[in-house]
């Protein structure tokens, strides 16, 4: 009996440090990912140039990035998911390790000074809902990493320098409810893939540089609430939405 109460423990031992390193793995890929974050808003915090406001300020190790301005955090793991700093009168850019925030669902930049490309690596967030880069003056083209983006209800790229065709791989994006491209300097034509948006509430591409006719599939978006196209190129009217 002696033999098998020894071999039992042992037994034991073994799962219970089996356990822990379980547990202690877990809890090292959730610091590691933390420590992503942190350094993904501390480059953040690097591009910005012009701070009127000493929003940053308050981004700085002597308290959880969780409580900085602008930053919300998952209460179950820690990751940051929504970056708001709308009307925060900023000036800089965004880096590519923005892209290493992978749990964010909301992305809101919204009436700023922000300059130069958006990021290919803003793709990586998969779980992305909400982008709003709007009344910033963003150059290029839309990134066609955003494909990767499937879940994403919300893109507003308003009011900015954006340049190139409406890019085609958008059309995965078939949970779009709210789409504002307009006031770029897009070109092309008005894709007929847009009339597959089901959920589209809003869609607005004034005030750029689109020509052709306007679709008539834009009578089959039934749930369409608000659209603008004026201020294009384009031919045609458009016909009644089947409300």
């Amino acid at each position: 009996m002696e033999h098998h109460y020894y071999v039992n423990s042992g037994k034991f031992l073994l799962c219970f440090l089996h356990v822990l390193q379980l547990l202690w793995g877990t809890s090292g890929l959730d610091s590691a990912t933390i420590e992503s974050d942190r350094l993904a808003l501390l480059d953040f915090k690097s591009r910005i140039t012009q701070d009127p406001l000493q929003i940053m300020s308050s981004w700085n190790d002597s308290t959880s990035f969780c409580y900085w301005i602008g930053v919300e955090c998952s209460p179950v793991d820690g990751r940051v998911t929504i970056l708001n700093l709308e009307s925060k009168k900023l000036v800089g850019s965004i880096p590519p390790s923005l892209g290493n925030l992978t749990s964010l669902t909301g992305f809101n930049l919204r009436h700023n000074n922000f300059r130069g490309q958006i990021p290919e690596e803003i793709g990586h967030i998969q779980g992305l809902q909400d982008l709003n880069l709007s009344h910033n003056y963003f150059g290029g083209e839309i990134p066609m990493n955003l494909t990767h983006c499937t879940g994403l209800k919300a893109l507003d790229v308003h009011y900015k320098e954006l340049v190139g065709w409406i890019p085609d791989r958008l059309s995965s994006l078939l949970q779009l409810e709210f789409l504002r491209l307009g006031g770029n300097h897009l070109t092309g034509i008005i894709p007929a893939w847009i009339w597959n948006f089901s959920s589209l509430k809003t869609l607005s591409l004034t005030m750029n540089n689109l020509n052709g006719s306007i679709p008539n599939e834009l009578g089959k978006l039934s749930g369409l609430g608000f659209f603008q196209l004026y201020g294009n190129n384009l031919s045609g009217i458009v016909g009644n939405l089947d409300h």
